[in-house]
């Protein structure tokens, strides 16, 4: 244990066995010159001293040893390291982007149309002798092939095919596919967001 002391405990130790030697020394040999029948009278006293040296000089080992081993326990250099904590992991939801059919095209949901209707409308309002689409029976010449419709929407570049589908029944004049002349496709907006819809479903519904 001594060597784990640092100098001032061993130091104060040292102080507090010299005074217990001192004692004992001039208790044996130096007093009795002059009393030889030291410690006579006195001997509670003498005792008394003595057993306060004894026990002051275990208290000394005592409380220096409890220092040393603090010391030893917090050494400088020494850091306590927590226990790393791991969060739990979390998975964001996937997101999918829309999917794209061509550069400035994006895949839009079905149209909300009904293709069966939108047949009979092509038919009755006389579309079909204005342009081509096979599953109409049509093959007219006058306005663009319909059966090219997506190729159509990937140059025209304005939404995805059932909007450009959508705008160029309600409004034939915001876009002219190359090579056709414009004005002569009228405006079929009086049919109705509905009906239109469902013209889209029906031009729409191989692309």
């Amino acid at each position: 244990m001594l060597l784990a002391l640092s100098a001032g405990q061993k130091t104060g130790l040292a102080l507090v066995a010299a005074a217990f030697v001192v004692f004992a020394l001039t208790s044996a040999l130096w007093i009795p010159r002059f009393r030889p029948d030291f410690p006579g009278r006195g001997l509670r006293l003498f005792i008394g001293v003595t057993v306060l040296f004894t026990i002051g000089m275990l208290a000394a080992v005592i409380a220096l040893g409890k220092e040393s081993e603090k010391e030893k326990t917090a050494e400088p250099g020494t850091t306590t390291t927590a226990p790393a904590t791991t969060a739990p992991a979390t998975t964001a939801p996937a997101t999918t982007a829309p999917a794209t059919t061509a550069p400035g095209t994006t895949t839009a949901p079905p149209p909300a149309g009904n293709a069966q209707a939108g047949k009979q409308l092509f038919a009755s309002n006389g579309c079909g002798s204005c342009h081509t689409f096979v599953p109409a029976g049509s093959k007219g010449t006058v306005g663009p092939d319909l059966d090219h419709v997506a190729a159509d929407a990937q140059k025209a570049n304005r939404g995805s095919v059932a909007q450009y589908v959508h705008e160029s029944i309600a409004n034939p004049s915001a876009y002219v596919v190359p090579g056709f002349p414009n004005g002569v496709m009228p405006s079929f907006a009086n049919l109705g967001s509905a009906k239109i819809d469902d013209l889209v479903a029906f031009l729409t519904q191989s692309s």
